[in-house]
């Protein structure tokens, strides 16, 4: 390889090596994070709290109440607290529907994020 064809390909190689995480970082599309906030029932406000890609948290009765565990997909959140089970799944990438099971009955709720 001659000196001056060495100098016009050694800066493309360079180009084209650059490391991937020089880019902005940014949230997956279709990812979670972020607070999901709805009604059980049309009348009783809730917000799911999702932080890292994990439900971490939930509002209901003006109260927060830490979650610490649940079961995340790209498409889908589950968790329980006692004998609730709450399942959330995605419709768009702001919106979900969730349904809540419990002992004294059954809910739904459309989720927006916000």
């Amino acid at each position: 390889m001659t000196l001056a064809r060495a100098f016009l390909v050694l800066p493309l190689a360079l180009l084209l090596s650059a490391p991937a995480d020089c880019a902005p970082k940014r949230q997956k599309p279709g990812g979670w994070d972020g607070r999901w906030v709805g009604s059980w029932g049309g009348s009783q406000p809730t917000a799911q709290i999702v932080k890292g890609g994990k439900l971490v948290a939930y509002e209901y009765n003006g109260e927060t109440h830490p979650v610490a565990q649940s079961h995340v997909t790209p498409t889908k959140i589950v968790y329980n607290e006692g004998e609730v089970v709450v399942t959330i799944t995605k419709t768009g990438a702001n919106t979900a529907h969730a349904t809540i099971k419990t002992g004294q009955g059954d809910g739904e709720t459309e989720l927006t994020r916000q």
